[in-house]
């Protein structure tokens, strides 16, 4: 395509393509939708000229991620509260009025949150369920791009859930609209690529960080499960670990304003034989990674459960809340919503431990039926109520075998709290943080410690898999380097078996192998015997080295020249990463795919499974340096040395020029290495116009494309 030619008729692109700085975004659907766009972007445009520095601006959009997501978290408190009175409550009295309303007001709630999930699938179009596994896999493979209604449409559902009673908590939907606000507003103001994954990091640290008062712990949640789960734990450079931080102080000074300073649990008491009592804190974390294994996987079986049963959608949630207000009517009202009291209650030492062992169980049952059947709801709460009620049984069995004087029972609370929460997501760190910010008691750091780490080692033990990676995994969606070994996992040798060469008998002459090593290009030729089973093979190159040597006479046959050691058999149900590693062993270009009687049915070449290696795990993968690949053209590429690739943006007010007349690199230094319009390149003609919404492929440091943003 010529650029010179008359401007067509553009079509509305099917690709969202942001603009890369402070331009103009492309035309939308909906003026409204426009104007809001043009004001966001005519706002940061105006702040890059007052700040004209890219990390203070940086600090800017993150303080004000903070302040928004922790104001966030404090709307979503406050309707929780308000939800929480709209329901009518137990009062005692009459028994059947209670059942009516411990079993009734949770299956009102869930036909409300299936009401919810009716308006995103149907109305909103967006994905029924916006939790923290959603948030890794926007991060790690949607640019982490969030809808903000869809996030609205989740804060009013966990405000009904936990007011009705579900059994569920509100840290977690804190994080993931903390989360959605920062995309949000990463593209209101237009930011590239790097900073929006930035902002959306930030968003988690405020929106953790105002829902637990804990600035630290949302920092810590967020590199080690949220960045962790999606890029490997890779944060990059400080322009995105100081987000996090300056957002985290933000959303907790907007807790505060809102909330007032308060610490989440008090201060327990403490006994005098902490060191003795080492073994009792041991073995309560070999039994918290057990138990947060089995945790996590109640959710994935009871999601997967609800998943395939044959009920509509919006009766789903109903059908798990009446379980929950069964159990609980049967057995306690404390199994109902978060769990605030009881856990003040294992804190202080007043839970009796066959209540704690009871409520420790059908919390995991009751918050599977909540999580799992589709109620809006985190479950890091119930992990912490799980661990409360563990610790509170494991106190009374160190009393009983070490007399008075041992640790109160709330330090062991407090300790099952931390490793039922560190077994549960394989994350030692932050519940480490976040119960000593809780508390702010530093006596209970080392058995605490202790106890989170050797949760996650005997956890990772019992299942390889967290509760956010398992979450994923049950959607299809892999991650980080597990793709690599999940998509050989994946494939089976019969999908790239090629049908069976020629054999050799066993009893075949010289010449017969000479022509059949040649056929093959001297690869490997398989001998059977006289029931047709493969028993060995002869390498042409192996051969040839041996009739020059003289090693082989006239009366040599397959059976005396063939070899054995090291033939893999493989069948048409193994797995290609099964497949690669017989490969490697054997050193082997063609392997045998045999049946159970050896019979050949085909043969596998390594190149074959390279091919499909470098096609599905490499091909997919974005490229280190790249100029037109699938990502976003905000995205931008560190070259070394402070030079960066990104992408430009067309705005109106450089449509209708030259690059010749802009003279982009002697008034900024930044130099156009590629020009695309739409899916075409074009040459990089300097006397050609450009348009509206083209792209620009160049190469400068990061304050030369900020003057390029302000060059009129």
């Amino acid at each position: 395509m010529d650029p010179s030619e008359p401007t067509p008729a553009k079509p509305r692109p099917e690709v969202d393509l942001q603009a890369t700085g402070y331009f103009k975004a492309l035309p939308t659907s909906s003026r409204v939708a426009g104007l809001w766009s043009q004001l966001g972007l005519l706002i940061g445009d105006r702040l890059a000229l007052v700040i004209r520095d890219d990390h203070v601006f940086l600090i800017l959009m993150a303080a004000v991620v903070g302040v928004t997501s922790g104001a966030a978290a404090g709307a979503l408190l406050a309707w929780i509260g308000y939800a929480f009175e709209l329901f009518p409550r137990d009062e005692g009295g009459d028994p059947l009025l209670r059942w009516a309303v411990v079993v009734g007001v949770p299956v009102l709630g869930g036909l409300l949150a299936g009401g919810l999930h009716l308006l995103l699938r149907r109305v909103i179009r967006q994905p029924t369920v916006l939790g923290i596994p959603a948030v890794i896999e926007a991060i790690a493979r949607g640019g982490g791009r969030i809808g903000g209604r869809q996030a609205v449409v989740v804060g009013v559902g966990t405000g009904i859930t936990i007011g009705s009673g579900g059994s569920c908590g509100h840290e977690g939907p804190s994080v993931a609209i903390g989360a959605a606000v920062g995309s949000v507003l990463a593209r209101f103001f237009g930011l590239r690529m790097r900073w929006h994954l930035s902002m959306v990091g930030a968003g988690c640290a405020g929106g953790l960080a105002a829902a637990f008062n804990a600035p630290l712990a949302g920092v810590i949640f967020t590199v080690e499960i949220v960045f962790g789960g999606a890029i490997g734990g890779n944060v990059g450079t400080m322009s995105v670990f100081v987000p996090l931080i300056v957002a985290a102080v933000a959303g907790t000074l907007t807790s505060h304003a809102i909330r007032g300073e308060h610490l989440t649990f008090h201060a327990v008491q403490h006994g005098d034989g902490m060191l003795a009592e080492m073994l009792f804190f041991v073995a309560l974390a070999a039994i918290a990674g057990v138990v947060g294994t089995a945790f996590g996987r109640a959710m994935i079986v009871t999601t997967r459960w609800f998943d395939q049963l044959r009920a509509p959608l919006w009766v789903k949630p109903a059908i798990g809340a009446l379980g929950v207000g069964l159990l609980a009517a049967l057995v306690s009202n404390e199994l109902l919503g978060a769990g605030h009291s009881t856990l003040a209650r294992a804190l202080d030492g007043s839970l009796g431990w066959k209540l704690a062992l009871t409520l420790g169980g059908l919390k995991l049952v009751t918050t599977a039926m909540t999580v799992g059947s589709g109620g809006f709801g985190g479950v890091f709460m119930p992990s912490l109520y799980v661990g409360a009620c563990l610790g509170t049984v494991v106190a009374v069995i160190a009393e009983a075998a070490l007399g008075p004087g041992v640790e109160s029972a709330g330090v062991y609370a407090l300790v099952g709290m931390g490793a039922i929460f560190a077994a549960t997501m394989h994350a030692p760190l932050t519940p480490i943080v976040m119960i000593f910010e809780l508390t702010q008691d530093y006596a209970v750091i080392l058995p605490l410690m202790l106890g989170c780490i050797l949760a996650v080692f005997v956890a990772r033990r019992t299942y390889p898999l967290s509760f956010f990676k398992d979450t994923l995994r049950s959607r299809g969606v892999i991650l980080g380097h597990e793709a690599e070994v999940e998509v050989m996992k994946r494939g089976h040798v019969a999908d790239l078996m090629l049908p069976a060469p020629a054999v050799l008998a066993s009893a075949a002459d010289l010449e017969t192998i000479r022509k059949a090593s040649l056929e093959a290009d001297m690869r490997a030729t398989f001998v059977v015997d006289d029931g047709g089973a493969v028993i060995g093979f002869i390498n042409g190159n192996q051969l040839a080295r041996r009739m020059l040597t003289g090693e082989l006479h006239a009366g040599s046959t397959a059976i005396d020249v063939m070899g054995t050691a090291g033939l893999p058999y493989l069948y048409t149900s193994d797995t290609l990463a099964g497949a690669m590693l017989a490969s490697a062993r054997s050193g082997m270009e063609v392997l045998p795919v045999v049946d159970d009687e050896r019979h050949l049915l085909g043969v596998l070449r390594r190149g074959d499974l390279l091919a499909h290696y470098s096609d599905k795990v490499l091909g997919e993968q974005e490229e280190a340096v790249h100029l037109h690949g699938e990502g976003a053209p905000g995205h931008e590429v560190g070259l070394g040395k402070g030079i960066i690739l990104e992408h430009l943006v067309v705005s109106r007010r450089w449509a209708g020029r030259s690059l010749a007349a802009l003279d982009l690199r002697g008034e900024t230094g930044v130099t156009v290495l590629e020009w695309l319009r739409g899916d075409a390149v074009l040459p990089v003609d300097p006397n050609a116009a450009l348009r509206e919404g083209d792209v620009l492929a160049a190469v400068g440091t990061r304050e030369q494309f900020l003057k390029a943003r302000r060059l009129r």
